[in-house]
């Protein structure tokens, strides 16, 4: 079993005993609230590429949130949106020919988990934290100067564009900071876009407000 699936299975191993928790706890007062935050992916983030543009990879989640006072653990529900910035590249191999093609890739999720905060000793809060959702893809190519000659059209057969939707899994570590009525915290995340096959995956660093 490779990484990927031995993640994937590990997300849903805890989120799964998770659900009776939530349940019970579902019943008493606990006012939700709101958290913002963005995050790059520091396993795509390069501004100095061979080919033109940069090798960057971007989220922002946008997540309502429910603990009671006295609970370590919390109900999470996020929207995420992320891209990755254009890029250059030559799908011929070949330096000599002036085929160069732009990738574009986007993509969001609609997701539902928990966390479990470690310690609740201070106003810092170590917390882990898993889920799964829906995950939907957009990934398109296109030349860099708007068209194709006849010499270059070999190098373009495959799909220009594609998107769909998948079922994955998430999962992360996180530091939260209390102050006043306001939560900050940091934390890396790993969004696996399919439990099915191995693919594309996002993995931020999240720096973000709860409020």
């Amino acid at each position: 079993m490779d990484f990927r699936r031995s993640f994937a299975v590990s997300c849903l191993a805890v989120t799964v005993p998770l659900v009776p928790v939530f349940a019970q706890s579902a019943s008493q007062p606990e006012p939700p609230k709101w958290s913002l935050s963005l995050g790059v992916d520091p396993t795509h983030f390069d501004l100095h590429t061979p080919d033109p543009g940069v090798d960057a990879r971007m989220v922002a989640n946008l997540t309502r949130s429910w603990q009671s006072g006295n609970s370590r653990f919390a109900r999470h529900v996020s929207l995420m949106f992320g891209t990755d910035a254009p890029q250059g590249f030559n799908p011929s191999g070949d330096p000599q020919c002036d085929c160069l093609m732009n990738l574009r890739r986007n993509y969001s999720a609609l997701t539902a988990g928990a966390s479990y905060d470690l310690l609740r000793a201070s106003r810092f809060t170590p917390y882990v934290k898993a889920g799964t959702g829906i995950y939907y893809i957009v990934a398109s190519r296109d030349p860099s100067k708007g068209f194709l000659t006849p010499a270059e059209v070999a190098y373009y057969q495959t799909d220009f564009s594609h998107s769909g939707f998948s079922l994955g899994v998430n999962g992360g570590l996180g530091l939260k900071l209390r102050l006043g009525s306001h939560e900050f915290f940091i934390e890396q995340m790993l969004h696996r876009f399919d439990v099915r096959h191995s693919g594309t995956g996002v993995y931020p660093l999240n720096i973000g407000i709860r409020f």
